[in-house]
């Protein structure tokens, strides 16, 4: 079994946990028993400004990644990030109908844009190299691969009807972003076995581009959270 995966996984799971769980700053206070409930209470005050956690089926599945190889790779990974793709897509536009704030409507629109264009990026590629329709590359996935994608899929559905239940205005922003942190994660962790090791060159560059720019967000949704709290 390919390691790599594994330890990239468990320091980005560790690095999402500390930045998801770090308590807003305060006042220094003594040590004890007074301190260490005035922390939980800050805690509890800012945890709806937290981003939501990263499902660890998405772990699972880049693991699952890590073991394949070639075609079987490619094909896995295409059947994997499309349906990804179209419901980050959905969220955005929900985005651009209910929320408010001007910097997180414009991340809503380059979403749109950019994963529209890799979804027909990849459904061009799959057609062209293997002859395949993202429905029938999901078929031939092996199967532990097959049932983490349903269940990932399942999750983010959940986590779209969570969204539109969410009234128009500021606490929709707030609500995106703490999905969209988990969602690009999750999309992170798909593109790192392509990027190091897709037989075609072009998917390799588009993974690697697929990365950069959900890190990019992923770092200014954090941010812009944590001006909330001011």
């Amino acid at each position: 079994m390919n390691t790599s995966i594994v330890r990239r996984g468990a320091v980005a799971a560790l690095a999402a946990l500390a930045l998801a769980t770090a308590p807003a700053a305060t006042a220094w206070s003594a040590p004890g028993q007074v301190s260490a409930e005035a922390a939980t209470a800050e805690q509890r005050k800012t945890a709806h400004l937290q981003p939501l956690p990263t499902s660890p089926v998405a772990y699972r599945f880049g693991e699952t990644l890590a073991r394949l190889s070639g075609k079987k790779l490619e094909v896995t990974f295409f059947a994997a990030i499309i349906p990804h793709h179209r419901a980050a897509i959905e969220m955005a536009r929900l985005e651009r109908e209910r929320g408010t704030d001007a910097r997180i409507r414009t991340h809503a629109d380059n979403i749109i844009a950019n994963q529209r264009h890799q979804i027909g990026q990849f459904t061009r590629w799959l057609k062209k190299w293997y002859g395949l329709t993202p429905e029938q590359a999901r078929q031939q996935a092996p199967q532990e691969a097959r049932q983490e994608i349903a269940a990932m899929e399942k999750e983010v559905r959940r986590m779209v009807a969570e969204l539109r239940k969410v009234p128009a205005g500021e606490r929709f922003d707030i609500e995106f972003v703490r999905r969209m942190i988990p969602h690009h994660t999750s999309g992170i962790i798909e593109f790192l076995e392509p990027q190091s090791r897709a037989d075609h060159s072009q998917l390799k560059v588009a993974a690697a581009s697929g990365i950069n720019t959900q890190e990019m967000q992923i770092v200014d949704f954090r941010t812009w959270l944590s001006e909330q709290t001011r």
